[in-house]
């Protein structure tokens, strides 16, 4: 077992002189054998007369993963401890494995634990938000190798995190770095928990740092791109300038950002499965190899990946629906507005593409096609509302090998794009042009200076702010395609936006 402890006795008492809440060292040198180690000092805030049990929780309710999915399951290894060494026994509460029980002696307001993990095993419901290892690269997200303590607020309870690499490996991740005298190590500043679990760490043996936007008139825009093959972070210049492009565009759309600056982490590998998760200063994202060698190489998933995740950054980081915006990692989110968060996020995703050069006009027309035919065949509409494939988004993830439409899947995204793409249609033909689903962008997600803390919004504030661009029965509008069963769903944005629907032998 791999240990980092006689680095944590010697930092111990600045730990609790500073008044921080926890420290985080992770060891990644044994990534390219899917294998990674922690070991976290916590600060339990002052010592107790008497023994007590101190509750701790590893993290449940991840960002992004909209579902009960901290990938628990790939911890292959659990100690706590007393500062000194000494054991501390600990069970799970009955019926909630991610809350844990630790029995800490008389006296003693530090504690740690000590983990060992197994990458490369995501769930459905967990692929973003796990760790991960080859040969020469890896992500890291700290939420597998982290608990923290019942009753405090991820946005205060603050951890100071490093990484121990591979020799030759370099890391990159939307945090400032403090200056340590270990070698092959970075050390982060410290930060809230909240924050922290938000920034995956990307690291590997090649990695090319591209600038996409100067920070002039709108915050600072760089790429990490990273690769087990070391030509391929060096990205073909058309695809660079669509890359820029997109940066400019989002801040025509938006007409400001939510974070002082953006990092966008980009794998193109062989070596891990296509990944993607959003957050706030950064965006994690995995594509295979070769897909960055020239423009016509990008395509599909691959190409909508980064502008999706992006425009996460203002649709579902900074304003967030307000049941999804608890101050912890265990108390449960209600995902009923998924048709914003995801649905908002695939329409303004796929607009960057078009804007940004990435995807032409025929491409988009052509997404759009068979986006409403495929609606057209989902006879799973006939009892189960689109706001019920929200509510269950969880559950629907994995997708179905048979009788899929009969079910239903996370049509939240596809059928959200086609709701918003009428919405912006309908605001055009009022208005005679005037005005766009645009306006109600810039208003609803863009105002605000740079912040951590996310806006939270109800469903209210939704029409409430559509309406403020042009004056319609938006609450019917949602309530149709939201709320009921049954009927044509998202078919009625053909005629909308100037299209007829007809029917042929081939």
């Amino acid at each position: 077992m791999k240990t980092l402890t006689g680095l944590i006795v010697l930092v111990v008492g600045s730990l609790v002189a500073s008044g921080q809440s926890a420290r985080l060292e992770i060891d990644a040198t044994d990534l390219p054998r899917k294998l990674l180690y922690a070991t976290e000092t916590i600060e339990l805030g002052g010592s107790s007369a008497g023994a007590r049990e101190v509750v701790l929780w590893y993290p449940e309710w991840v960002p992004g993963s909209h579902a009960p999915g901290g990938p628990v399951q790939n911890v292959a290894g659990l100690w706590f401890e007393t500062v000194g060494g000494e054991a501390l026994a600990w069970r799970r509460t009955p019926g909630e494995v991610y809350r844990l029980l630790v029995e800490v002696p008389a006296g003693v307001s530090t504690i740690r634990a000590r983990f060992r993990y197994i990458t490369n095993q995501s769930s459905a419901n967990s692929h973003g938000l796990d760790s991960w290892g080859s040969d020469a690269l890896g992500i890291v997200s700290p939420n597998t190798v982290l608990v923290y303590p019942e009753g405090v607020s991820a946005s205060a309870w603050e951890v100071e995190a490093s990484v121990v690499m591979p020799e030759g490996w370099v890391a990159s991740a939307a945090l400032d770095e403090v200056a340590t005298d270990r070698a092959h190590t970075v050390r982060y500043e410290a930060v809230d928990m909240r924050r922290l679990v938000d920034t995956p760490i990307m690291l590997g043996a090649h990695r090319k740092v591209y600038e996409l936007h100067d920070g002039e008139g709108f915050a600072p825009h760089r790429l990490h791109v990273f690769s087990e093959v070391g030509s391929a972070v060096r990205i073909d210049d058309a695809v660079l300038s669509r890359f820029r492009r997109m940066a400019e565009q989002s801040a025509a759309l938006f007409g400001g950002a939510p974070f002082p600056s953006m990092d966008i982490l980009l794998a193109t590998t062989d070596a891990l499965p296509r990944n993607g998760l959003e957050h706030l200063r950064t965006t994690l994202n995995v594509i295979p190899l070769g897909k960055l060698d020239a423009p016509d190489h990008l395509k599909g998933w691959d190409r909508m990946l980064v502008p999706h995740e992006y425009c996460h950054a203002w649709c579902g980081k900074s304003r967030r629906p307000d049941a999804m915006a608890t101050d912890d990692f265990h108390t449960a989110k209600g995902t009923e507005l998924l048709w914003v968060y995801e649905g908002l996020t695939q329409y303004l995703g796929e607009l960057l593409e078009t804007r940004s050069g990435m995807m032409s006009e025929d491409e988009y027309r052509w997404t759009i096609l068979t986006r409403v035919r495929s609606a057209r065949l989902q006879q799973g509409r006939d009892w189960r509302a689109l706001i019920d494939t929200c509510a269950a988004s969880h559950t629907l993830r994995g997708g179905s090998a048979s009788w899929g439409d009969l079910r239903r899947g996370q049509d939240y995204y596809m059928e959200g794009a086609l709701m918003w793409m009428e919405a912006d249609a309908i605001i055009r033909e009022g208005s005679d042009g005037e005005r766009s689903l645009d306006d109600f962008v810039r208003a609803f997600l863009g105002l605000g200076q740079p912040s951590d803390d996310p806006r939270p919004y109800s469903r209210d504030d939704v029409i409430a702010a559509l309406r403020d661009v042009y004056a319609y029965d938006w609450a019917g509008f949602i309530e149709a395609r939201v709320d009921r069963v049954g009927g044509g769903g998202p078919m009625s944005v053909a005629p909308a936006i100037g299209y007829r629907i007809g029917f042929t032998n081939e």
